[in-house]
């Protein structure tokens, strides 16, 4: 992978490219979703999974971080990652 400068967003594509590469020729062949509902606020939360081994990492966007992280399926789905929304005082 190349280090890009902050105006080369063609390496930053570059990269992605291949790790994406790198998973496949490990035979992990990542799988894109999208998580979106009420559980979120209806946020969309893009995570990326493999089909080929159930246990997995997942990479999925923190919602309140707004960065993409490494977790597990468990973690995801129990809405770890989701946006907290605070209650307003009336």
């Amino acid at each position: 992978m190349t280090t890009p400068t902050s105006t080369d967003h063609g390496a930053l594509w570059q990269n992605l490219a291949d790790a994406l590469n790198a998973l496949i020729a490990a035979s992990l062949f990542p799988d894109f979703h999208n998580l979106y509902g009420t559980r979120n606020d209806w946020r969309h939360q893009p995570y990326v999974s493999s089909a080929a081994h159930a246990d997995a990492p997942w990479v999925v966007f923190d919602l309140p971080t707004r960065q993409f992280t490494v977790s597990s399926r468990e973690r995801t789905r129990s809405g770890e990652h989701y946006a907290r929304t605070k209650r307003r005082r009336r």
